[in-house]
């Protein structure tokens, strides 16, 4: 994203869905012109549709299974602060931990100071940025990037996966059906949580309450794969 102001209307667009240029410049309090040529570059980049006199979300970049990860890190910000919340319960000094690439495990990474002698693999690239801001020992997975969505994937990162053997892993998907099945549109990075819930004691899934009912193509597993699921809503344990 070029700047904040990008981000303030692909947030304001997420909410709205649809939005007129003037209602941006009196949200961003810039001109009518300014507000356009914004428009203009984040059509360029596939995130939106300019309409007649406004802009909605493109709807390929919330179907694609290379979501960004800048419009990924806007859904659902606080939700996913209050699930964060709820996980860092779950982890202990010493610990071991996966991360995956969701901006929901992303959002862990800033109450990890809390732990002492913790050490975190991940496979995301904006996670490896962040653990090292607060100067927390981290693996990372290797691999192939997927630039789009900021996450290493392929042989190499199973590799480390599977080399190592974690306390906790903590992962996303796009969906959790009626009947159970975590659920996502990236199968590559599905067979890293997989790798990741194989080689852990206890696998949680972090799911604001919105993904709920929802079931895309590809199966990552069945809940009672895993120890329980982390929610804004609730935690439930299975």
């Amino acid at each position: 994203m070029s700047n904040e102001r990008d981000k303030a209307i692909l947030e304001l667009l997420l909410k709205e869905k649809e939005v007129t240029v003037k209602q941006l410049a009196s949200h961003l309090y810039i001109s009518e012109p300014s507000v356009r040529r914004d428009l203009a570059r984040l059509e360029r980049q596939h995130l939106i549709k300019r309409i007649h006199g406004g802009a909605m979300i493109e709807k390929d970049a919330l179907s694609k299974s290379k979501i960004p990860f800048t419009i990924r890190e806007l859904e659902q910000s606080d939700a996913k602060i209050v699930i964060a919340t709820k996980a860092i319960e779950l982890i202990h000094d010493n610990d071991v931990i996966f991360l995956d690439a969701s901006t929901s495990a992303y959002n862990i990474i800033q109450f990890l100071p809390s732990k002492k002698n913790i050490t975190v693999v991940t496979n995301g690239v904006r996670a490896l940025e962040k653990l090292a801001e607060y100067d927390i020992n981290t693996i990372s997975t290797g691999g192939n990037l997927i630039a789009s969505c900021k996450a290493l994937v392929g042989d190499d990162a199973y590799r480390t996966i599977e080399s190592i053997n974690a306390n906790i892993a903590f992962f996303s998907c796009r969906g959790l059906s009626d009947d159970g099945f975590l659920t996502d549109i990236a199968p590559a990075e599905n067979h890293i949580r997989k790798r990741m819930i194989a080689n852990s004691k206890h696998s949680y899934l972090l799911c604001t309450s919105d993904k709920f009912g929802k079931q895309y193509f590809h199966n990552l597993c069945h809940k009672d794969e895993i120890d329980g699921i982390i929610t804004d809503m609730r935690q439930a344990e299975i």
